[in-house]
């Protein structure tokens, strides 16, 4: 029996979540807390490194950070400075991760930095543990490996609209100007104005300007390999090492 094709993407599976999460809002912690212990998915060495300096005098244990940086994820919180004042704000929050004061902003960028690469064993244990569950679901689909190019698109100043309309005018500006003596000019407006954009952003130069997802803007590139069940297998980003961002 053939097989109609479909296309997986992202946003879909992102659309297909918030629906969920609007359905649940009141019980997502909840079930969170009931189906899903992130110390089976912890590495040992993660310990290991992570209580190597300072033993059990940490002021915030493993799980409470990677519990914030979930949640952060799951409910869509941009930056680390709104995730700081949410969990300030709920103590429903903060008793899930396991805060009994909250973590400041530098605690949060050491954390991301200084265990890089255990983050990456952490997903690669989740791949494993999911592989699993994929089986169970649909052995078939689960067998099939998908893996396409595409990009994050980068929190830097770059991607601001603003900045793009800061040089947009400029190009109208300099448009009108050659019209006055070469009034034949084919002079195209928003091409001059893309031609002035930088070609990587100033604080990441990884983050590099093309056209993806229907519009011009600053993206990290790599490839994504995910089963027909659209669980993703691995993210390998061009420029750097593979792993996931938190």
């Amino acid at each position: 029996m053939p097989i109609s094709a479909k296309q997986i993407n992202f946003c879909n599976i992102s659309t297909d979540f918030d629906k969920f999460y609007n359905q649940n809002q009141n019980t997502l912690l909840s079930l969170l807390d009931e189906f899903i212990n992130i110390n089976d998915f912890i590495p040992f060495s993660f310990y290991q490194k992570y209580y190597s300096k300072l033993g059990i005098k940490r002021d915030f244990s493993l799980e409470s950070m990677l519990s914030a940086f979930i949640i952060k994820n799951i409910l869509s919180i941009p930056t680390i400075e709104l995730l700081i004042s949410l969990l300030h704000i709920s103590s429903e929050l903060r008793k899930f991760c396991g805060f009994l004061k909250v973590p400041d902003k530098s605690q949060f960028s050491r954390f991301k930095s200084n265990f890089f690469d255990n983050l990456n064993d952490l997903f690669n244990n989740l791949v494993d543990y999911t592989e699993e569950i994929s089986q169970k679901i649909n052995p078939f689909l689960s067998s099939i490996l998908i893996t396409d190019t595409t990009g994050f698109e980068a929190y830097v100043t770059e991607n601001n609209p603003k900045l793009y309309q800061s040089e947009l005018r400029k190009a109208k500006a300099y448009s009108k100007r050659i019209a006055k003596y070469n009034p034949n000019s084919n002079f195209n407006v928003e091409k001059y104005a893309q031609g002035q954009m930088p070609k990587y952003a100033n604080s990441n130069p990884d983050a590099k300007l093309a056209y993806l997802n229907g519009h011009f803007g600053y993206y990290l590139k790599c490839s994504v390999s995910t089963n027909a069940l659209g669980l993703v297998r691995n993210v390998n980003f061009y420029d750097s090492s593979p792993t996931y961002g938190l």
